[in-house]
């Protein structure tokens, strides 16, 4: 059971082209690669999963692909989750469309509340992403929540708890403490020129720490199964 990494693509954020820094990070190790484009039409996100899930699948790389807000993207790709925000669906009401479209995905959502947490869980998500942590390029001018609120979701949910704002490998461990699932970023990968050795330097500090998570994040081990549990149906 270890602790799983999320590189959240960013359109505004990446040396490379978007699609080769995503295909490099996955060849360094990522295990969820979820992509967020809030502004573009649903056609560009749909194609740029397309593109991503064809090129995993031409090199046999196993990292799963989420997408942000766009259930209905989700679903018809088949991919392992969706992912979302304040201004998407309801959860519940995704949950329902699961069930109605016998999809077999992750629910996720981002939360930045203990509150918020805790009704996310009983809608039915199967993991939250907390945050930011640390003093993060997206949230300019916001206080960060820092690892002792991170800490308090992680110990009243019973789901996985994802940890995301500017974390890199000078401080994961100390996030990784908290018991939390995992870590999500941006930047820190997607904002170098080199993101496969970006996330393998990730990937090495995360695995060289002690702590272990309080719950393992679902993880598909090929097309249909699942690894760390079972995954809930509505």
């Amino acid at each position: 059971m270890k602790p799983v990494l999320h590189i959240i693509s960013d359109r505004n954020r990446h040396r490379l082209p978007l699609l080769q820094a995503l295909v490099e990070s996955a060849k360094g190790g990522a295990d969820v690669i979820q992509i967020r484009d809030k502004k573009s039409p649903a056609c560009e996100t749909y194609s740029l999963v397309r593109q991503l899930q064809n090129h995993l699948q031409e090199r046999n790389l196993v990292s799963q692909i989420f997408v942000n807000d766009r259930a209905d993207i989700a679903i018809t790709t088949d991919i392992s989750g969706v992912h979302l925000a304040s201004k998407s669906l309801p959860i519940a009401s995704v949950v329902r469309l699961r069930k109605l479209a016998d999809w077999s995905g992750q629910i996720g959502c981002s939360v930045h509340e203990l509150d918020e947490a805790i009704l996310a869980e009983e809608a039915g998500a199967d993991y939250v992403t907390f945050g930011h942590i640390f003093a993060s390029e997206s949230h300019p001018g916001v206080p960060p929540r820092g690892v002792y609120a991170l800490r308090r979701v992680v110990d009243a949910l019973s789901i996985p708890v994802i940890a995301i704002g500017g974390i890199d490998h000078t401080n994961v461990e100390t996030v990784l403490e908290t018991g939390c699932s995992g870590i999500a970023v941006i930047g820190a990968v997607l904002n170098t020129t080199d993101p496969l050795n970006a996330v393998k330097k990730l990937k090495g500090a995360m695995e060289k720490s002690e702590f272990l998570p309080k719950v393992a994040f679902l993880q598909k081990t090929r097309q249909g199964d699942h690894e760390n549990g079972c995954m809930r149906k509505g």
